[in-house]
């Protein structure tokens, strides 16, 4: 990489700095030294910045008389002109040639473009900084951070301005992916996360969450995927030694408002990077949501679906209250113990039972509204029976509970756009999460690519 320091020019700062510090009165104390670090690193890089950048920019991007226009005519030669660039270290400004375009009216300077720059001062650099920033906390607490830490003093709605102008970016660049898969059918490029996955297995988490964009309250449609990692088999109840299971490991996030067959297209094209084609198994957790099962349906082939325990859980313990009763200890027993079965021995045990809860919330003339809980709840347990076969899932070692898509649906969403009195346009919102399940991945070369003209 062009302007790391060599050794010797390392050297030859290190021993110019040691020169001047014999020049002036040692420091006092720890505290004393480690502000006159400080202070003066930041002197050097600002000089430093603001001479690379004069080097570098001093009558710069000249093409010729002309040059081409994105219009497609020519642009002229008119004469070099200044402009401010801001960066991590500083301000400088800058000299470059100048074109305009007689047929469309614009004015361009090409040295701007190979530098990464717009209209606005701002470097790639800063601007990749500023989003991973943005993308963790809040835009106050955000500007408190940078101005405490960097010395750079912003206003919030500039945080603001770059951050969603990179988001939208990511979120383009994804949209792009997509379109090249289902238009035109090229495979996007492989995640590094992808060798990591191949002959393990893959699982694949959906939800949604609420946030309040546009004015109202909307689905944010969630993703997880994530490596199935071993965990050591410990002792059942009955002090026998349980089979192996699965915990989950390194993770992705996809996090997106939009309806449910754009989704759809979207977790095909982001699973299809990370390996879902690759891995051992796939492996689909979600709730009783149809929108999930009909998308799974639809781009997913050869998968092993469940239905998160913990939601099957909920339900039985919906029916038992609205027909014993909210505190009824009769129908916190039966809860609990068809949990337990569920569990154990799967369905067809509860089915049973809500059969019989069925016809005896007839013969005791029940409220609609408890007769109504139970039938639907028998539906609910009928329609998703196949993915409630918990005993064969444990006893190959899966997982049965949707915990990190919930977990990501309040690490990625709520966060960071549910906070008190936020609120949100969806265009804001879209780049925020972009950014967010980026800096989640660690992927801080394609938030830096993303800043380049952003």
């Amino acid at each position: 990489m062009t302007g790391v320091l060599s050794p010797a020019e390392r050297a030859d700062l290190q021993a110019l700095i040691r020169a001047w510090c014999r020049q002036r009165p040692g420091a006092s104390s720890v505290a004393e030294a480690e502000q006159l670090a400080g202070e003066a690193g930041r002197v050097v890089a600002e000089c430093l910045f603001a001479c690379g950048v004069q080097q570098c920019g001093t009558r710069a991007g000249y093409q010729g008389s002309f040059s081409p226009c994105s219009c497609g005519a020519r642009a002229r030669f008119t004469d070099y002109r200044f402009r401010w660039v801001r960066g991590l270290h500083g301000e400088a400004r800058a000299s470059r040639a100048y074109y305009h375009c007689r047929a469309c009216g614009k004015g361009q300077a090409p040295w701007d473009r190979l530098q990464g720059l717009d209209r606005q001062v701002f470097t790639p650099a800063l601007k990749g900084r500023i989003t991973e920033l943005c993308a963790r906390l809040p835009y106050r607490e955000a500007k408190e951070v940078l101005e405490r830490f960097s010395g750079l003093a912003l206003a919030e709605s500039t945080l603001e301005g770059v951050t969603t102008a990179v988001g939208q970016r990511l979120r383009e660049a994804e949209d792009e992916r997509v379109c090249r898969l289902f238009e035109h059918g090229r495979h996007p490029s492989a995640d590094p996360f992808l060798a990591r996955v191949l002959k393990q297995r893959l699982y694949l988490s959906i939800d949604a969450a609420k946030a309040h964009t546009d004015g109202n309250w909307h689905d944010i449609k969630v993703a997880a995927c994530y490596r199935g990692v071993s965990e050591e088999p410990g002792l059942s109840g009955e002090g026998v030694a349980s089979c192996q299971r699965d915990g989950a490991g390194e993770t992705r996030y996809l996090a997106v408002q939009e309806e449910a067959e754009a989704f759809g297209r979207r977790l095909y094209t982001w699973a299809l990077a990370l390996g879902c084609e690759r891995a051992r198994e796939l492996v689909v957790l979600g709730d009783g949501a149809e929108w999930i099962w009909k998308l799974v349906r639809h781009h997913f082939s050869d998968v092993v679906e469940i239905l998160d325990f913990y939601h099957a859980c909920e339900h039985v313990w919906e029916i038992a209250r609205s027909v014993f009763g909210e505190q009824n200890p009769a129908g916190q027993r039966w809860a609990r113990r068809h949990c337990e079965r569920l569990e154990k021995h799967g369905p067809d045990a509860l089915l049973r039972a809500l059969r019989s809860l069925q016809q005896l919330a007839a013969r005791r003339s029940l409220s609609e509204s408890a007769q109504e809980t139970v039938r639907v709840g028998r539906d609910y347990f009928l329609r998703h029976r196949e993915r409630m076969q918990y005993p064969r899932y444990r006893k190959a070692g899966l997982m049965i509970g949707s915990g990190p898509v919930e977990a990501a649906c309040k690490v990625v969403v709520g966060a960071r756009l549910k906070q008190a009195g936020m609120r949100w346009s969806a265009a804001g919102a879209d780049a925020l999460l972009a950014a967010r399940t980026a800096v989640l991945a660690d992927q801080y070369d394609e938030i830096a690519r993303h800043a380049w003209a952003a």
